[in-house]
């Protein structure tokens, strides 16, 4: 399967005036447009590629890779804001929409701020929220004490700092 939202290692299948053809071993393809294809790719040749909807609603696959993947958070830029929502910076020439009901706080722009990469079902388009607490794991936490795990800190709070560990959980670093 290729999957939306995520790097995706395909084969290329076949070139064309537009780009290469890229698939996986189900029989599903997707574009990757001519400025993204190596001067060394040929068919057969397996590439590392981020798959999502572009601003014409094409799925296509591109070489760039973003700050964040589907449902990972990642400090984005805000570019600008629109009457649809906020646009952030996430390191693909489509800018990522954070809708208005997605923002904890209307986000302005060149401010910073923590989302979420999400898929909304309805359209299979790239969405972020940057609602951070609706997405972690309260319960069921698989962490063990002592164990090493990547933070990310998004937020004062009265104790200290509230942190995601792992893409996953809600953790605090105490202020002492």
């Amino acid at each position: 399967m290729i999957f939306i939202g995520k790097k995706n290692t395909l084969t290329a299948l076949r070139h064309t005036s537009v780009g290469m053809f890229l698939g996986d071993k189900y029989g599903n393809d997707v574009l990757l447009p001519n400025k993204y294809v190596p001067n060394d790719l040929k068919e057969e040749d397996s590439i590392e590629v981020f798959v999502y909807k572009d601003s014409e609603d094409r799925i296509v696959a591109t070489t760039l890779q973003p700050a964040l993947q589907l449902n990972e958070f990642a400090y984005l830029r805000v570019n600008s804001v629109s009457r649809y929502g906020a646009f952030m910076d996430w390191g693909l020439e489509k800018d990522l929409l954070v809708p208005f009901q997605e923002q904890a706080v209307p986000l302005k722009e060149g401010q910073w701020a923590i989302a979420c990469l999400l898929l909304d079902l309805d359209t299979e388009r790239l969405v972020g929220s940057c609602k951070v607490n609706r997405f972690l794991e309260y319960d069921n936490i698989e962490l063990e004490a002592g164990q090493e795990v990547d933070v990310l800190v998004y937020e004062r709070s009265d104790l200290g700092f509230n942190a995601i560990l792992d893409n996953r959980y809600r953790g605090l670093i105490y202020n002492n």
